[in-house]
This record gives C-alpha cells, sequence and structure tokens, in this order.
C-alpha cells in the first residue's frame, strides 16, 4: 500500500506530466505551420499542367487564437514560395465580426499566376455569408461559393470548381457545377471532407477539404482521434479509382487552443500528369 506520502508525490508526479502534456499542446497550437509537401499523380490531368504546384491555407479561425501578426507571418512565409495557385479551403474566420476584419488585414495582398481563390466553411456562417465572402474579397481572395472559374493552359482546361458548405444555411452545395465540363480537369475545393463521395460521384478528380483539424487531438498509439467522430477522411490523401481528395490539418484552432499529434501546416501540392511522364520517357 502507497503511504500517504508517496501517494501525494504520485499524484503530484501525474499532474505535472498532464500540465506539461497540455503546455505542449498549446504551444504546437501557437506555434507557426509547417510546409506538407505532397506529390499527387493524377490520370486525367492533362500534360499541360503536370506540374502545377498550389499552396492550400485551411481553417484559418482568425480570432482569439490567430492573431493578425500571427497571420502575417505566414502571409510571409507563402509569399516566398513559388507557386502556381492558391486556395483557401474554409472556416478562414471563427465567428466575431471582428475576425473577419482580421483575416482581411493578415492575408491581403497574397497573389500568385493562376488567382487565389477560396470558399466558406461553417465557422464562416457563424457570422454571416455576406461577411465571410467580404473578408475574403478584401482581402484580393475571390470567393468561390457555388461558382467555378476556368483556368486555360496550351488548349488544356482546369475547373476550379468550389462548394457551399455542407451545413450551409444558404441552401448547401451545388454538386452539379462538377457535371461540366466534361473536357476539363475538375478541381473541387469543399471544407467538409464528408462531402467527398458526392462531390467524386459528380465528376471531381480532386477535392481539397480541411475542417478536421487533422482531428487537432490525435494519439496514434491509442488510435484516438476526434474528427473520427464526423469522418473517415481525417487528414492527407485519400484515393478512390481514378478520384482523389486531399484534407488539411489546417493551420488554426477552435474553441479548444490544443494541438496534439495533428501539427498544423500549410499544403505544399504539386499535381503530376502520367501522360507527361510518358512523353518525357518517349
Amino acid at each position: 500500500m502507497l503511504s500517504r506520502r508517496n501517494f501525494l508525490k504520485k499524484a503530484s508526479l501525474s499532474a505535472a506530466g498532464s500540465l506539461g502534456f497540455a503546455g505542449t499542446g498549446v504551444a504546437a497550437a501557437r506555434s507557426l505551420p509547417g510546409l506538407r509537401r505532397v506529390t499527387l499523380e493524377m490520370p486525367d490531368l492533362p500534360s499541360a499542367f503536370d506540374g502545377l504546384t498550389l499552396l492550400q491555407i485551411s481553417d484559418v479561425h482568425a480570432g482569439l487564437y490567430m492573431p493578425v501578426d500571427r497571420m502575417r507571418r505566414i502571409h510571409d512565409i507563402v509569399t516566398a514560395l513559388p507557386l502556381d495557385l492558391i486556395v483557401f479551403t474554409g472556416d478562414q474566420i471563427d465567428r466575431r465580426p471582428i475576425d473577419a476584419d482580421m483575416f482581411t488585414e493578415g492575408f491581403h495582398g497574397l497573389s500568385a499566376p493562376l488567382g487565389v481563390y477560396g470558399v466558406l466553411g461553417n465557422h464562416d456562417y457563424y457570422l454571416d455569408q455576406r461577411r465571410a465572402k467580404s473578408a475574403l474579397a478584401d482581402a484580393g481572395i475571390t470567393p468561390l461559393v457555388n461558382r467555378s472559374t476556368i483556368i486555360e493552359r496550351e488548349n488544356a482546361r482546369l475547373a476550379l470548381v468550389g462548394l457551399d458548405d455542407l451545413w450551409s444555411p444558404a441552401g448547401g452545395p451545388d454538386f452539379s457545377l462538377l457535371e461540366r465540363p466534361r473536357n476539363a480537369f475538375r478541381l473541387c475545393l469543399c471544407h467538409q471532407p464528408q462531402g467527398w463521395d458526392a462531390a467524386r460521384a459528380a465528376g471531381a478528380h480532386l477535392t481539397l477539404s480541411g475542417h478536421t483539424h487533422g482531428g487537432q487531438i490525435a494519439l496514434p498509439t491509442r488510435t484516438v482521434n476526434v474528427a473520427r467522430l464526423q469522418t473517415r477522411y481525417v487528414a492527407g490523401p485519400y484515393r478512390e479509382d481514378d478520384a482523389a481528395l486531399y484534407v488539411s490539418r489546417g493551420i488554426g484552432v477552435g474553441a479548444i487552443p490544443v494541438r496534439v499529434g495533428a501539427p498544423p501546416e500549410l499544403d505544399v501540392i504539386t499535381l503530376r500528369s502520367p501522360a507527361a511522364s510518358v512523353g518525357v520517357a518517349a
């Protein structure tokens, strides 16, 4: 049996360990995101777009735990990268009107040769659609909310389709946008990865999502991951036949400012075309 002294000592050590664990998680949540570089081979990608490099920024959650100075530092990291395209995949703001102003100030001035685009997430709707879209536009980011745009290169076309959030009070995503044009590579932005099944069925070749934060608290040795309560698409790439999904862990946090086992990330994604590789080999 433990003596009272030994019991108190063991309890103190356990409490100290818990505090250290929590402290590490808080520090990780407030750290600058790392760069996660991924190459995705897409069978339907036209060779003209082989090597296209895009940056996915997800779940900024501008607000209490994502101040303007941290966003400006992330902005500087992004500006230094050689990119073709930049996309934001939702939850740019947390929920307050001031958060929208903070986001605009933090990310104003980003540019890329093929443009900078963004969709909305569920947190953006905690404020309202109009204000959330204005925050994007005021930062120089083109809102794609149930809208698409065509990017052309050497007579090949890439359709960038931005879907509304699955929980949007405005009616939800219009998956029919992914049915056309049939002769284009269709890149879909959908905040919640739960939308991938419908997006893939509608014709999306590649879908980029966020929302999960990679679980935010993810303990692989115990298979504990909060995101698994909502979806089996937690983080990273997934494939089904010739279609792919990529889920970003994002850079911010929600109500709980802790990250354990799911560090913040900026995702640098390079698309490769098998047709281009065959051409080089020949």
